[in-house]
């Protein structure tokens, strides 16, 4: 069984959202290969994380619900996903 590169995009419940308490969470719960801010609109920023997943069924979903079930965090979205070598 192979492994994924998986970039999700991560929306915060706003812009009041502390994103830095909300990185040091992900860092720890997710522990993703690298992690970067990106701006959205009025002031409002999304993270995005690359995480190597395992293909295998129902990692993503997993990896998406726990994602979820982050204070702060309003959204999550596949951006990009690569086959790994």
């Amino acid at each position: 069984m192979g492994s994924v590169i998986v970039t999700f995009r991560i929306m915060p419940e706003g812009i009041e959202t502390d994103l830095d308490s909300l990185e040091d969470t992900i860092r720890e719960k997710i522990k993703p290969q690298r992690m970067n801010r990106v701006p959205i609109a009025f002031g409002l920023n999304a993270i995005e994380i690359v995480k190597l997943v395992e293909e295998k069924e129902g990692e993503m979903d997993r990896i998406t619900d726990e994602i979820k079930k982050i204070k702060g965090v309003r959204e999550v979205d596949v951006k990009d996903l690569t086959r790994s070598l």
